[in-house]
């Protein structure tokens, strides 16, 4: 697992990051690996003041299974396929997502909805965060399908140069 050293302001869309982060029952953190969907949802709270979420899809994390590979492969498919996105292999997402655009995501993997997760930005801002540049546990044949896409996109291209 080849992993970069990211900051929270620059993680995107369709990231794959992990972090530590302490759920509200739990005693201590766990290191988790997220699909990020979107990095800064502010939500205004019925006092007025604004909290931010950090909100993705929880592929993994230290004390629980991780996610099977055919819902995996799902989940990259309804999102839009894998990308490669400054030297990490990411999912094809739009660079903003806004609230109603989150919620129309979340239910296109509504079938996912128990790996959904939402963390309190300010708790995760404690922690360092990670950009998996090379995930392990992505599904092999969803890999050598982006690989070949990558190559067919490659020799289009030289061929239209010529």
């Amino acid at each position: 697992m080849a992993k970069k050293n990211i900051s929270w302001t620059k993680i995107e869309p369709g990231q794959i990051v992990t972090f530590k982060y302490k759920g509200k029952d739990s005693a201590k953190s766990v290191n988790r690996t997220v699909l990020c969907i979107n990095p800064n949802l502010r939500y205004r709270k019925k006092n007025g003041r604004v909290t931010k979420f950090f909100v993705g899809i929880q592929l993994d994390t230290a004390i629980t299974r991780p996610m099977t590979s055919s819902k995996m492969t799902r989940l990259i498919m309804r999102l839009g396929g894998l990308e490669n996105e400054e030297g990490a292999v990411s999912v094809e997402m739009k660079d903003t997502i806004t609230k109603p655009e989150t919620s129309k995501i979340l239910t296109k993997v509504k079938s996912l909805s128990k790996f959904f997760r939402t963390f309190n930005l300010r708790e995760c801002k404690r922690n360092r965060v990670f950009l998996e540049s090379e995930y392990q546990k992505l599904p092999r044949t969803t890999v050598d399908l982006f690989e070949a896409e990558t190559k067919t996109t490659k020799t289009m291209m030289e061929l239209n140069e010529d």
